[in-house]
């Protein structure tokens, strides 16, 4: 059997970051990966580490690390880490960069990676948000939601009424860069008094929830 062939290239390490490229909405967080393997047989602690780098005020932000070393060996050639980003409600609709950052202490060597993340968002609203009926009539209200800095994905309604006395459609619906604000129409029957719809849409991943009430008077 022929040997096999001598590394050509320098003992270094290889860094990547998945995905490269996120959406995350307020009041979410999400999830990134990263990899580190060994080039020509380099062994050793890689260490890593993750920051904001742009734009310069990241306020409404937050990073948690799940791991910081990756250890090299014969037997163990690449490893893996983990991090997520939180967003608050407050934070800015803008697009920020995160860059990672790996070192091998022992031979000097670091490597820089970045990704985009895209800070998006939803609103709720209902219009009108009272309504006054006679007895025996069907109350109804508009309830629109609108993507805010490219925000897409499937909305999915709730409200605390059961269905035969509130309707809510269409629902779900699908945001996207070509519709960005949906309107669906609320109708309820109630027999008397004043009634509080609360409506509340997410998406599929379940966050964040947004809400808005209807007061339903019946006279």
């Amino acid at each position: 059997m022929a040997a096999q062939a001598a590394c050509t290239k320098k003992q270094d390490f290889t860094l990547t970051v998945s995905p490269t490229s996120a959406s995350l909405a307020r009041g979410s967080t999400g999830a990134f990966g990263i990899t580190i393997a060994s080039v020509c047989g380099l062994t050793g602690d890689i260490g890593w580490g993750v920051a904001l780098t742009s734009p310069s005020s990241t306020t409404g932000l937050a990073i948690h690390q799940n791991t910081y070393h990756v250890l090299l060996s014969s037997t163990h050639t690449s490893g893996g880490g983990s991090f997520t980003v939180s967003a608050s409600q407050t934070a800015a609709l803008t697009t920020y960069t995160l860059t990672v950052t790996a070192r091998d202490t022992t031979l000097g060597l670091t490597h820089s990676v970045t990704a985009s993340l895209i800070i998006d968002d939803f609103t709720l609203t209902a219009n009108p948000t009272s309504v006054k009926v006679a007895t025996g009539q069907t109350a109804f209200s508009t309830i629109t939601v609108t993507g805010e800095n490219g925000f897409s994905g499937t909305i999915n309604y709730s409200f605390n009424e059961p269905s035969y006395v509130c309707n809510l459609q269409p629902d779900p619906v699908s945001l996207s860069s070509i519709n960005t604000s949906i309107s669906s129409t609320l109708s309820c029957n109630f027999s008397s008094g004043t009634n509080t719809v609360n409506i509340s849409a997410a998406p599929n991943s379940g966050s964040p929830i947004r809400s808005v009430t209807v007061t339903i008077t019946v006279s």
